[in-house]
């Protein structure tokens, strides 16, 4: 239930393409794992990757696409859950059990595949693949889906899972901070200024609670004043900012991450949202590309493996990853993969765990408060 039922949607398909299209330039940005020697690339030549013309931004920026993910998901969950956790409506059980049969499955699978296929791995070379610290250890700050909260010693297992450990953290910051009702227009900004004085020093942390609130405002902001002018007009205040944001930032000598992540990203969410908002069907065939965001994101490296696997096997060298069509078979396996997973088992397993959930919290006694 949205916090405003006459004016958004049921469903952004814009953000969730926009989301989807950010999975797969994460894909992108890793390819260079495949001219990695233990934890760094050997002999690697960037602009050699295959059709590098034509994904450039995606090869060089890629790893920007996971602070777009937190902005998506700032905005989005202020305008799902905000009202709702502020009027106390939704319980605390209630949301993170929802997180829970979302996240946690995908991420438990991968994590044992990795965890298996980095044995293989290792027994045919000097290395694991790309990431090193797979011991008990980051084992179970993975099991615990913590590991990207600052105890870990490097990266480990399904390493991409480190941003979705953060969104566990804010999710946590959020909800706690949408309990405090009206002083959470306060605390809010306050949020930001601690993720942009940690970032860079500590930048999953710091640009997780960064652009995570920028755009949790970045809905606050669009919601109270769509409400006043109305879904056209904010339309056009949308496309101004959101033109004047990234003029600014595609103009610059230098790329400026807090302008981008904390401006430029929340104003293309706004914009992609009040599309949305005015044309609801808007982007709804491409529906599927938001779908498989999870999976892809999560299933890619383990794919990785098995292809650097199989390569090394038929002593192929890694050269063959600069061809275009090893892009091309990769992408035609994960994304078909991809789908399939979102399908047959993310939604299956998430709508159980829920049911399950739900019939435990009707067979226990009720308690006095």
């Amino acid at each position: 239930m949205n916090t405003s039922p006459n004016l958004f949607p049921e469903r952004l398909y814009s953000l969730d393409v926009l989301r989807g299209i950010a999975a797969l330039a994460v894909v992108f940005w890793h390819w260079q794992h495949f001219f990695y020697v233990g934890d760094s690339p050997k002999d690697f030549n960037g602009i050699g990757q295959p059709l590098f013309e034509f994904f450039t931004l995606a090869y060089q920026h890629g790893s920007l696409a996971v602070e777009l993910f937190f902005c998506i998901s700032g905005f989005v969950f202020f305008w799902l859950f905000s009202q709702q956790i502020s009027d106390r409506t939704l319980s605390a059980s209630k949301f993170f059990m929802d997180r829970f049969s979302r996240l946690y499955p995908l991420h438990f699978v991968t994590f044992v595949g990795v965890a298996v296929l980095q044995m293989y791995y290792a027994s045919s070379h000097t290395t694991y693949f790309v990431y090193q610290q797979n011991d008990f250890y980051h084992a179970f700050l993975n099991l615990l889906l913590i590991p990207a909260w600052g105890f870990e010693t490097g990266w480990s297992f399904n390493a991409p899972i480190w941003s979705v450990s953060i969104e566990l953290m804010l999710y946590a910051i959020m909800f706690v901070t949408c309990l405090t009702r009206q002083l959470r227009y306060l605390i809010i900004p306050c949020l930001i200024v601690l993720g942009y004085y940690v970032y860079p020093s500590h930048y999953k942390l710091g640009s997780g609670i960064f652009t995570f609130f920028c755009g949790g405002v970045a809905f606050i902001f669009m919601d109270r004043l769509m409400k006043q002018i109305g879904i056209k007009r904010f339309l056009v205040v949308a496309a101004l900012l959101a033109t004047a944001a990234w003029a600014f930032v595609l103009r610059s000598q230098t790329l400026n991450l807090y302008l981008l992540m904390g401006v430029a990203f929340p104003a293309l969410v706004m914009l992609l949202a009040s599309i949305s908002c005015a044309f609801p069907t808007f982007l709804r065939p491409l529906a599927a590309v938001g779908d498989i965001s999870y999976s892809s994101y999560l299933l890619h490296f383990p794919l990785q493996i098995i292809f650097a696997m199989v390569v090394d096997s038929i002593g192929s060298g890694r050269e063959v990853f600069y061809s275009p069509w090893m892009l091309a078979l990769f992408m035609a396996v994960l994304i078909p993969l991809s789908y399939g997973c979102h399908r047959l088992f993310e939604v299956p397993v998430q709508r159980a765990l829920r049911q399950a959930f739900g019939k435990y919290k009707i067979a226990q006694p009720a308690t006095s408060s």
